[in-house]
């Protein structure tokens, strides 16, 4: 049986039924308006094969609004031209799959990497103003919700903006601003947190593509990042749980720092 489509007021109860942190309502509202792009002919992936023979056949009869989360996970699963799919089927889905992402959900079960990266999204040039200023804005505002959500890891999330085009020094930037203690939590629950004693170390996905993995590695190592935990760790207002862990990180790094050798 094919999930069952829910209405418009049903919908935005369930985007936003338990998230009070749920910042995105408002740029989200605002890409149902302006991508307003008519359905596409084609689903732009492998045909008779790849997908849900059901799923398939009724991709494109639910409103852009009710498109199932399970509908966008089995056209992920597809193959498709790698050079990528036609701006307008991208543009067309794109406001539910950043709702998904907003809400919380892996729209591939690959994982967050390959989001958005069937299109080229994060370069402007594809893009008219009033596109580009919702993608660039939900780009800054996931990045940060994800540092604070501590779900995933923030590696995931900059490598998936990175595979999509956006320029990977301008995310690391990003990563950069946020605040010492912030950072420090950060990088310790995701270096530090889940292996075996011991085995604490840098974590980076491997969907990194170069050069951009180099550009990753070279900010996780970065003697700027070193010296930002060590000054966390002997500051006399650092609270012991949070000078502990930014000594831990500031470990990891030195043990894989280049200039630390």
């Amino acid at each position: 049986m094919l999930p069952r489509r829910m209405n418009r007021k049903s919908l935005r109860a369930v985007s936003t039924a338990g998230h009070d942190d749920y910042p995105f309502a408002e740029i989200i509202e605002e890409a149902y308006r302006v991508f307003a792009y008519g359905k596409p002919g084609s689903i732009e992936v492998c045909r008779g094969c790849c997908m849900d023979a059901r799923i398939e056949a009724d991709f494109f009869n639910p409103p852009i609004r009710e498109l199932p989360l399970s509908y966008l996970r089995d056209w992920y699963s597809a193959a498709y031209d790698p050079k990528g799919i036609a701006k307008e089927t991208w543009a067309y889905l794109l406001p539910r799959i950043l709702e998904f992402m907003a809400r919380g959900d892996s729209v591939s079960n690959v994982g967050i990497e390959v989001s958005l990266n069937r299109f080229a999204t994060g370069n402007r040039e594809n893009w008219s103003t009033d596109e580009w200023s919702i993608l660039d804005r939900f780009q800054r505002l996931y990045l940060s919700w994800k540092v604070d959500r501590h779900t995933d890891f923030l590696d995931d999330a900059v490598c998936m903006f990175s595979l999509a085009g956006w320029n990977v020094a301008d995310l690391f930037d990003q990563v950069a601003a946020i605040p010492d203690a912030k950072l420090a939590q950060r990088l310790w629950l995701d270096w530090c947190s889940w292996p075996a004693p011991g085995r604490e170390g840098i974590r980076m996905t491997a969907f990194w593509q170069p050069p951009d993995n180099a550009v990753a590695f070279r900010f996780y190592t970065s003697r700027s990042l070193y010296e930002r935990m060590e000054a966390l760790v002997l500051a006399e207002d650092t609270n012991t749980g949070l000078a502990a862990k930014a000594s831990a990180v500031a470990s990891v790094i030195e043990s894989n720092a280049p200039w630390a050798c």
